[in-house]
Parts: structure tokens; C-alpha cells; sequence
């Protein structure tokens, strides 16, 4: 078994990368530390700490030749604006790679050429899994502690700011929203192959909350709840902890964003004013 770690990036699908780079800025202030071009991904991209548990990874698809039927265009095709996939650290990617190929798990490299053996992925960083296999589309990547720029990873990084200072007082783990038909089978796949185990779900959401790794949590709730829409199968959303409610509703509604109470302590901004993504809010009983 291999050892899941922290969120590396959670992957969101957007038209406008300056866009959402200012988005990000305006409401959640978050430390960027990379922001550039991947020729073999055709995309642009940010990376944005907000805290300790989360980066977010807003990605545009490039203009040149062929980028349309890159694995990035063609889910942009079919989805439009919306998180794309969950990324993990994990301590030996060599291994994971073994395993999830040993549950019958498809696994491609960053330009979406298959990787089928040990010596594939010994060359690569990241890889990523089929979404039809993986009850949704995941990411698994290497850390390495000498030349990463990951700031959560160095010696004097800080999550005070967000939890102390920020209006929003985020802290704690992040919570995923994952829409899938198989909810059983999904729960039993992170469970037996990432090393699972099964916490409360969130309040009024019910399905079945897991936590993966030190610091995230996947909700897999069923996708033929009327509560989703048509949304389908995929990464819905994601919920971010925070100490006070009522101060963190007071502090979006005066940026100009409306908000929807959901069980108390919950609440959503909708995915017309986030970059298509559905953002929510939750105060559970204690924040570390």
C-alpha cells in the first residue's frame, strides 16, 4: 500500500486565467507561487495556497494547434468551466503506479500517452488515473522536498494568515464534492486502494465522507440527486472550513456575492459567480 499525502492541486477548468487569477485574489488572497506555460499539457496555469490544506490550480486551455484534442480540451469541450480533478502527493509514486494498475486503473502521463509499466513511471512526476476507473478523475504526483516550490512544505511556511487574519478564517481539512453513480463501489475503492478511512459527511449533504490523506476529505455523494442537477458524474465542488460563519458571510455578501444558507453553518456561493464552480463555506464544531 502507498501512502497518500497532502492535496497537491485541485484542478479547475476556467475561460479566463487573469480572470481568475483577480477572483482568487479579490476573495481569498492565496500565496501563488507558480503561475506559467506547460507546452506538453497545452495550458496556462496558476497555483494558488489558500492555507494549509488547499491549492487550487486554475488552468486555460492554450490557443495553439492541436490543444483541442489534448485531454484538457476535450473535457473543456464536453464540460466547459469546471473543476477538473483532484491531485494528491503520495510517498512512492513507483508503488502507487504498481497498485492502481494491479485494481485495473488506467493511468496516462501529462500528455495523455498511456503509462503501462515500472520503467514509465520512474520517468514520470504526476500521473493520472481514468476518470471510469477511479470513480472520477485523480492525479498522483512525487514530492520532491529539494526542488519543489510548494511553500506548505518549507521550513517557515504559515496558515495563520487565513485562519487568524483572513475574514474568512479558513482552517482545516477541504472538503470535495464528488459525484458519482457507484457511491458504493467508490467508497470501497478509496478505502482499499488510497487508504480511506470514513468520516462524518457534511451536515444536510449525506453520502459518504472520506478522509483522504492528512488534510482533504471527498464527500462522494450519488449524482442522480435532484440537488445536482444535471451536472453528471465529476468533482462538483468544494467546501472550505472555516471558524465563523456569520463573519464569513458578512465578509462575501460586502464582495458582492450572494449566498445560500444550507443545515445552519453551511453555506454555497453558486457557480455563476465563481468560475463555474460550486464554493461553499461550513463551520463545523471546532477549526485547528
Amino acid at each position: 500500500m502507498f501512502a497518500v499525502q497532502k492535496l497537491f492541486h485541485l484542478t479547475q477548468i476556467v475561460d479566463d486565467l487573469d480572470e481568475a487569477d483577480r477572483w482568487y485574489n479579490h476573495h481569498f488572497a492565496p500565496c501563488r507561487f507558480y503561475r506559467g506555460y506547460m507546452k506538453e499539457a497545452m495550458r496556462h496555469a496558476s497555483l494558488l495556497a489558500i492555507g494549509d490544506a488547499t491549492v487550487v490550480e486554475p488552468v486555460q486551455l492554450s490557443q495553439e494547434p492541436g490543444a483541442a484534442e489534448s485531454p484538457l480540451g476535450r473535457f473543456r469541450a464536453r464540460f466547459g468551466s469546471r473543476l477538473h480533478s483532484i491531485a494528491w502527493y503520495v510517498d512512492d509514486l513507483d508503488h502507487a503506479v504498481e497498485v492502481l494498475r494491479a485494481h485495473g486503473v488506467r493511468l496516462v502521463d501529462v500528455t495523455g500517452r498511456p503509462i503501462e509499466s515500472r520503467e514509465q513511471a520512474a520517468e514520470a512526476k504526476y500521473v493520472w488515473t481514468h476518470p471510469k476507473d477511479s470513480f472520477g478523475p485523480l492525479e498522483f504526483a512525487r514530492l520532491n522536498l529539494e526542488t519543489t516550490t510548494d511553500p506548505r512544505v518549507q521550513r517557515h511556511w504559515s496558515a495563520t494568515y487565513w485562519l487568524e487574519r483572513h475574514p474568512l478564517g479558513i482552517g482545516g481539512a477541504l472538503r470535495i464534492t464528488m459525484t458519482t453513480r457507484s457511491r458504493v463501489a467508490a467508497s470501497r475503492f478509496y478505502q482499499e486502494v488510497l487508504g480511506a478511512r470514513e468520516v462524518p459527511p457534511l451536515p444536510g449533504q449525506g453520502g459518504t465522507a472520506l478522509q483522504v490523506g492528512s488534510d482533504t476529505i471527498v464527500d462522494l455523494v450519488d449524482s442522480t440527486d435532484a440537488r445536482y442537477g444535471d451536472f453528471g458524474e465529476g468533482v462538483f465542488g468544494m467546501t472550505f472550513q472555516v471558524k465563523d460563519i456569520e463573519r464569513a458571510e458578512a465578509f462575501l455578501r460586502g464582495a458582492g456575492l450572494a449566498t445560500e444558507r444550507h443545515a445552519g453553518r453551511t453555506l454555497f456561493i453558486s457557480p455563476a459567480q465563481a468560475l463555474g464552480t460550486t464554493v461553499g463555506f461550513h463551520q463545523p464544531d471546532e477549526v485547528r
